[in-house]
């Protein structure tokens, strides 16, 4: 490839990322930025030293996790390492935070360019023709799918996934460079970059293996035994990319195999109970699995009129377990499966006339995806974002068919193209997208601030929290993130009573409001006056002869993130799944009462607690205690979770059971 043709084809590159990101209102002048601040805050902290987001909970919010190293982002590290050296030049350039949206550009060019070298004519391959070429860039940097989810909302969830998959047919277009002409230097900085993609999400790094495996092999067809000793220099390469990943999840979770997600905290209790506990997809069938799995990459579940995220009935073959589910964008379609299985068949029978490059991509397409579709069979969650995990191994597959139904059209390029053009115009026009009427798109530098500095840089607060949450404690409240006001009233011994009873001399009567997280909190008391005015505030029902007297008013806060999540304080009710805060926990005691104690589950972050055993009370309730396992200690501010019920009933908003009582020490 000459100079000018690498010029004219990183040129094409460029037009083609800024113009699929201005086409679908992802970039403008004016707003650069993305809307979420999870990539920037942790390109902020790292500049700064360290992996955490911040060392303080002030910093968490929606599916942020906290852990003994501080918050922690969930959606991998890759991401803002890619976006590291352009906020360091904007630091020294005084472009402060840079446009997360120029490095989503560079990053999108640069894997154009890849698949436009991939799939170029050369001398030596001349069955790549200029028709051929184009229509296989067209597949796998345009696919439908992939179009249709940047001109849906971009969070942080959905950047994630546009990284993942353009690093997967990046993976593609650099071993089909490679299968043509083998060098060590490739073969190195591939291996490199198959061991580095697990950063982005973990499940591309599938990808990098099936990438690593056949590069090695096809290093090993070209140079013989001679290649051995740089097989292995390519496996320590690969091994070292994997290393960086599991080294900074033990540092970030506790853990190299955890990623964050059974450490996020969310209002989600399904979520909570699926992800920290068990679920039942599983235990179906892989069968009936496999029906699931189709229908909902197939048969448009988007267009479904019913919404939420256990709905039923969304498409063909849904089984009836609960499972989170949320498709808000289309992805595939029916027509795709005759595709698929022409690219299937084609891949096999090019196998046996060892037609090279189509033995490279079905190949890499099949070791790819097989280990997703295995994992999303029984996995707790699937969304139309998770379905563009097997996008590259799709968009492998339909290549291959396009190069065998070009081929066989070799007189007629011109048909060829423009059918394809026409299928893929109608796949886009007719897709189905969920794009909020404000919000979804790229953002000005004042709102990206803005929703970066407060979990990279919050201010931190002192907390102190009780020995127990405890329903019977008139300011339980102020310690969770629960109601925004309360009003509980107690006698003059500090027992709860009916606050709609008439009260009497030494009666109290606690209320509170929340402003953000901070409580204001008012304690008033009833006196024997005889000589008081009858005037009483709206929490007494107070007696002609009695008067309310303020005793104190205070400031407490703020409480943190989401402390006791959809636990009702007054009732106790609470739903499938819950958490609470505890500092220095060594063990946990609950009063339940519900229909099968035996069904409560609990852990501390990652660490299940042994049930030791159960006590009645008085009040009805039991008292459950699960203690750490035996040289277990989690020192420090910690997260308690606690499930209740069957999983088979996660999908319900409110449990069969209440606790009135949360003790960890």
């Amino acid at each position: 490839m000459t100079p000018a043709s690498r010029i004219r084809a990183f040129g094409l590159a460029v037009l083609l990322a800024v113009g699929l990101l201005a086409a679908t209102r992802q970039m403008a002048p004016g707003a650069m930025y993305a809307a979420h601040g999870a990539y920037r805050a942790q390109v902020d902290a790292m500049l700064d030293g360290r992996l955490a987001l911040s060392r303080s909970p002030d910093a968490l919010a929606h599916d942020l996790a906290w852990t003994p190293s501080g918050v922690q982002q969930v959606w991998g590290l890759g991401v803002p390492m890619w976006q590291l050296p352009f906020e360091a030049l904007g630091r020294g350039i005084g472009l402060q935070p840079f446009p997360d949206r120029v490095a989503l550009a560079v990053f999108l060019a640069l894997v154009a360019f890849v698949l436009l070298r991939a799939f170029r004519r050369t001398p030596e391959h001349p069955e790549e023709s200029r028709v051929v070429g184009a229509g296989a860039v067209l597949i796998t940097f345009l696919l439908p799918g992939v179009v249709a989810l940047v001109r849906s909302r971009i969070e942080v969830y959905e950047e994630a996934a546009i990284y993942a998959y353009g690093a997967g047919v990046g993976l593609l277009g650099a071993l089909v460079i490679f299968a043509r002409n083998p060098t060590l230097g490739r073969y190195l900085v591939l291996l490199l970059a198959a061991g580095l993609v697990g950063l982005i999400r973990p499940t591309v790094w599938f990808y990098g293996a099936a990438t690593a495996a056949i590069a090695s092999v096809l290093w090993l067809r070209a140079i013989g035994r001679r290649g051995l000793l740089a097989v292995v220099l390519g496996g320590l390469v690969f091994a070292a990319g994997g290393a960086v990943l599991f080294a900074t999840n033990v540092e970030r979770f506790g853990d190299g195999m955890e990623f964050g997600h059974r450490l996020n905290l969310e209002s989600l209790p399904g979520n909570l109970v699926a992800t920290r506990f068990s679920h039942p997809f599983e235990r179906v069938g892989t069968i009936d699995a496999l029906g699931e799995l189709a229908g909902s990459l197939f048969d448009r579940p988007e267009q479904a009129r019913v919404r939420g995220f256990y709905g039923k009935d969304l498409h063909r073959g849904q089984l009836d377990q609960p499972r989170w589910r949320e498709y808000y964008f289309s992805t595939y379609a029916w027509p795709y499966v005759p595709i698929l299985l022409v690219g299937l068949v084609v891949g096999a029978l090019a196998w046996r006339r060892r037609e090279g490059t189509q033995q490279v991509i079905w190949t890499w397409a099949i070791f790819g995806a097989a280990p997703l579709v295995v994992f999303y069979l029984h996995s707790p969650s699937l969304s139309s974002r998770y379905q563009l995990d097997l996008a590259p191994a799709f968009a492998a597959l339909i290549v291959v068919a396009w190069r065998a139904f070009a081929g066989a059209l070799r007189g007629r390029p011109g048909i060829a193209l423009g059918g394809l053009v026409i299928v893929w115009a109608l796949a886009v026009v007719t897709s189905r997208v969920h794009r909020p009427n404000t919000g979804g798109g790229a953002v000005s530098r004042a709102v990206a601030a803005a929703a970066m500095y407060p979990l990279s840089r919050p201010t931190p607060y002192d907390h102190v929290l009780p020995d127990a949450y405890d329903l019977a404690d008139p300011t339980v409240a102020t310690y969770t993130d629960v109601d925004p006001t309360f009003t509980r009233c107690t006698d003059e011994l500090g027992a709860p009573r009916d606050c709609h009873r008439i009260a009497v001399a030494g009666d109290r009567v606690v209320t509170g409001t929340r402003d953000g997280r901070w409580w204001t909190t008012e304690t008033s008391t009833l006196d024997d006056d005889r000589d008081a005015d009858p005037v009483c505030v709206e929490a007494f029902a107070c007696e002609a002869e009695l008067a309310p007297r303020v005793v104190a008013i205070d400031t407490v806060g703020p409480a943190l993130y989401l402390n006791g999540t959809g636990w009702n304080l007054d009732t106790g009710a609470i739903p499938p799944a819950t958490y609470v805060y505890a500092i220095d926990p060594r063990f946990v005691e609950l009063d339940v009462r519900g229909p099968d104690p035996a069904s409560v589950r609990v852990a501390i972050g990652r660490t299940h607690l042994v049930f030791e055993g159960a006590a009645d009370l008085a009040s009805g309730a039991t008292r459950l205690r699960f203690a750490l396992p035996p040289h277990i200690a989690l020192p420090g501010l910690r997260v308690i979770f606690i499930a209740v019920g069957p999983d088979t009933a996660l999908d319900h908003p409110v449990s069969d059971y209440a606790i009135d009582r949360i003790a960890w020490r």
